[in-house]
């Protein structure tokens, strides 16, 4: 344990990282290395948490349902004017303050069914997506690459839990990697596409950012019997409502929960805080998560 003992003295004097409760999370941390990979399994979110929110030049990267209106602008401005409309119409209550969850759910659900039907309206076909997918900024962020090969090597459990679009994920995970590995799995709002190739579903449930919990998770998930007895979750986010998507995995978990404040830092670290162990600020990287994993890993061998 002494490895993982400096390992936490390095890791909190980094200027990105706050926490809280420094002993709680010492006391999860020692759980966590004693357990090794064998008791581990990784929850994350996409966009914004395993995919980078700027750019190395400061630009806003792409989410997944960015890639259709980055794509579509020139071709179908109406198209776009009304899809981009809905964000600009949904977008402030998601962020609004004053509002409980409670209250923005509604407006959640109407966002994205909204933002489905004009999708399925728009006459999209598997090929023209997986395009846009290709040529889309989104960029994973640094080290993310190494977090995921690494937990593949180890047989980790890796859950993709987005409130995006799981299809695009999908594609840019095979053009980023050439594959989605046997480890990885994602619960996420899957497109549907008829016989000809074009889009004509979404699935059900509907996975919006306050929903990411059991309630949506596929009751005849694939991985059952990957995450099955394992007892140690580390989960990332970028919003208050990830720190719940680790809810129904196991009744005797054990979460460390790393949050990632990607803007209005000065309004959200206190208040992220209360939700995550560590909270990470204005980092683009996956560094810290894959010091803790290292320090798992090490007990492994």
């Amino acid at each position: 344990m002494t490895g993982s003992i400096l390992n936490l003295n390095q890791l909190l004097s980094s200027p990105q990282v706050h926490v809280k409760d420094i002993k709680a999370l010492t006391d999860k941390l020692s759980k966590f290395v004693a357990g090794g990979a064998d008791q581990l399994m990784v929850i994350s979110d996409f966009d914004f948490t395993l995919s980078r929110f700027a750019d190395k030049s400061g630009n806003r990267c792409s989410s997944c349902y960015c890639v259709f209106d980055n794509a579509v602008g020139t071709n179908n401005p109406e198209w776009c004017r009304k899809f981009v409309g809905l964000y600009h119409k949904y977008g402030p209550v998601e962020h609004d303050h004053s509002l409980s969850i409670e209250e923005k759910v509604p407006f959640m659900e109407a966002w994205w069914q909204q933002s489905h039907e004009l999708i399925i309206q728009g006459g999209f076909k598997r090929e023209a997506i997986d395009d846009y997918v290709s040529r889309c900024n989104i960029q994973l962020r640094d080290n993310a690459d190494i977090m995921m090969k690494k937990m593949t090597n180890h047989s980790v459990p890796f859950i993709i839990f987005s409130a995006g679009i799981g299809t695009i994920i999908e594609m840019y995970l095979k053009h980023k990697f050439g594959k989605v590995e046997e480890n990885t799995h994602i619960v996420s709002n899957m497109m549907g596409f008829d016989q000809d190739g074009y889009v004509n579903s979404f699935s059900d449930p509907l996975i919006h950012v306050f929903c990411k919990n059991s309630s949506v998770m596929p009751a005849d998930r694939t991985f059952s019997e990957q995450i099955h007895g394992r007892r140690n979750v580390i989960l990332l986010g970028d919003s208050v409502g990830d720190a719940f998507m680790d809810v129904g995995v196991e009744e005797e978990q054990l979460s460390l929960k790393i949050g990632f404040v990607n803007h209005d830092a000065d309004k959200l670290v206190d208040k992220y805080l209360n939700y995550f162990d560590i909270v990470l600020v204005d980092d683009q990287s996956m560094d810290i998560p894959n010091q803790i994993l290292e320090a798992i890993y090490a007990k492994s061998h």
